[in-house]
């Protein structure tokens, strides 16, 4: 395989008021499901994070190389401490995100990035990326060029249609009113 899987649980969280990725959601915290997807289908996982609370989970955890500047740093973070050329990168607040969904992206990866569209809307944050990224990441974050499609430009972008799948694997989790019981 030589892939990584790179989840992002640095954000905020300041309308969780706690930890996205920690917080439990039917009795499991939420990075955890996203862990699960990856298993199957990489052969390293890398957390991005600046909680060391995520060591408990038994995988690297990398503080952001360069702080305050969003999910855009936390890709460079992780694209520079991964050893394979292809990536899949996720954020921890998809729970129900499945190797399915990932498996069609890494099937229909053909260029630098492979992101996949649900309706018509983009998700940056649920994608195949190669280690080439890394250096292009790092030119737009020296240039304060912190939107993720802005750094997208300079790099062959593929986005497939993806509107097969369920709607709800999604699904961002970002406040508590979006977990329901």
């Amino acid at each position: 395989m030589n892939r990584t899987g790179i989840i992002l649980a640095g954000g905020k969280s300041s309308r969780m008021n706690e930890d996205k990725g920690l917080m439990l959601l039917d009795g499991k915290p939420m990075i955890q499901y996203v862990i699960d997807a990856l298993n199957p289908i990489v052969d390293e996982i890398i957390i991005v994070s600046n909680n060391p609370e995520y060591e408990q989970f038994g995988y690297s955890v990398y503080e952001d190389l360069i702080k305050r500047k969003g999910p855009l740093a936390g890709i460079y973070t992780g694209l520079s401490h991964s050893t394979s050329e292809t990536n899949i990168i996720l954020s921890c607040d998809i729970p129900y995100v499945s190797a399915e969904l990932l498996s069609f992206l890494i099937e229909n990866n053909q260029d630098q990035i492979t992101i996949p569209a649900y309706k018509g809307r983009t998700h940056q944050l649920i994608g195949v990326f190669s280690k080439s990224c890394e250096i292009n990441f790092l030119m737009s974050l020296e240039k304060e060029q912190l939107k993720l499609m802005n750094a997208f430009k300079n790099l062959n972008l593929n986005v497939v249609d993806a509107s097969h799948f369920d709607e709800q694997l999604f699904t961002n989790i970002n406040s508590p009113s979006d977990i329901k019981d």
